[in-house]
């Protein structure tokens, strides 16, 4: 039965879906900038758009299934919650759970050394592309370059001699994975999602004038799928359920 679950997420497909960031603008404030505005909306936009899809890629967007801008995840499926034939989950053991303060330093190393050693164990599975990324967030990444050895002298001089550490080629910071409070990060390399778009791609801009609120309102969109294609090419750090 297993065998089986697993050659149909194997010979899945993800169908594509539609993408959109909405903006707008008093007229008012248009009329009074000096410059044309419109060339910087877009360009906002379509760094927003492209923002949105990343997060989407990665994280998910966390909205409710209900909320009319949620990106359907049968169509770009999350990398943090994909089927474990794609995502290996493990979890974090060593050391205590992991909070913005620590009673000492030997808690707060004995925390950070724990998700070093389970990055690297977990590779043991890890099936993807080349060395991936460490994606987690600044404050886990200050933990990690404070660790010190039995002199007080810090282990980790660079984030390269950490990335090396932990068997990773970088570590990036973002900020939305903060309210994954339940991981500790994601190693993945993105060459393993595999993202694809009707038309190639293809970006739209869309305006019109509300004469009931005086703003003009901008829309820009993309419809596109996206899912990893390579078993085992993720690997999701969770932090421990506290017992009890």
């Amino acid at each position: 039965e297993k065998k089986d679950i697993a050659l149909a997420v194997l010979k899945r497909t993800t169908a594509p879906t539609t993408v959109y960031i909405k903006m707008k603008m008093d007229r008012d404030d248009k009329v009074d900038i000096s410059f044309d505005a419109i060339p910087w909306i877009r360009a906002e936009a379509r760094n927003q758009l492209d923002r949105e899809l990343a997060r989407a890629f990665l994280l998910g967007d966390k909205r409710d299934p209900g909320t009319d801008d949620k990106i359907d995840e049968l169509c770009i499926r999350p990398v943090l919650t994909d089927d474990d034939v794609y995502t290996i989950k493990y979890t974090v053991t060593d050391g205590k759970d992991f909070h913005d303060d620590f009673n000492s330093a030997s808690e707060n190393d004995s925390e950070a050394k724990g998700v070093i050693r389970a990055a690297v164990k977990a590779r043991k599975d890890y099936k993807g592309s080349g060395k991936p990324t460490f994606f987690t967030t600044e404050d886990l990444l200050t933990q990690l370059l404070l660790i010190e050895d039995q002199n007080g002298r810090r282990i980790y001089e660079s984030e390269v001699s950490l990335a090396t550490a932990m068997r990773v080629k970088e570590i990036v910071t973002i900020p939305e994975m903060e309210l994954h409070t339940d991981i500790y990060g994601i190693i993945v390399n993105m060459n393993d999602y595999n993202v694809g778009a009707d038309k190639g791609g293809e970006v739209n801009m869309f305006e019109d004038f509300d004469i009931d609120y005086n703003q003009e309102k901008f829309l820009m969109a993309t419809r596109c799928s996206g899912a990893l294609v390579q078993p085992k090419s993720a690997i999701v750090l969770k932090k421990a359920v506290p017992q009890g």
